[in-house]
């Protein structure tokens, strides 16, 4: 599995969820929202095998963790990268070690 991190541009308004579910389903066809709390949303594309746990500050979205599942995670990669260059944002690949303590 692929991980890819969306953060926004220091210079980019904020975004909601909406405007996120808006990108992708355009790049990937349907994105089921599930709620885990007020500050806590997984986003997932189906056809993409791509699932993006989002972090929420009241209405706007802070940061994405997206997960890319596919044996091929061009065609996720590509939706997260346009999705993210439309809204004004960044994406950072996961670095290896990024979770383990030093």
């Amino acid at each position: 599995m692929t991980e890819l991190l969306a953060l926004p541009d220091w210079r980019t308004p904020p975004r909601t969820l909406d405007e996120w579910v808006a990108r992708l389903a355009e790049l990937g066809g349907p994105v089921v929202v599930r709620r885990e709390s007020s500050s806590e949303s997984w986003l997932e594309v189906g056809s993409l095998r791509l699932r993006g746990y989002a972090m929420l500050a009241g209405p706007h979205v802070e940061a994405i963790n997206f997960e890319l599942s596919a044996p091929d995670t061009g065609p996720a990669a590509h939706a997260v990268e346009a999705a993210a260059a439309a809204l004004g944002w960044e994406v950072h690949a996961d670095e290896p070690g990024d979770d383990e303590d030093d």
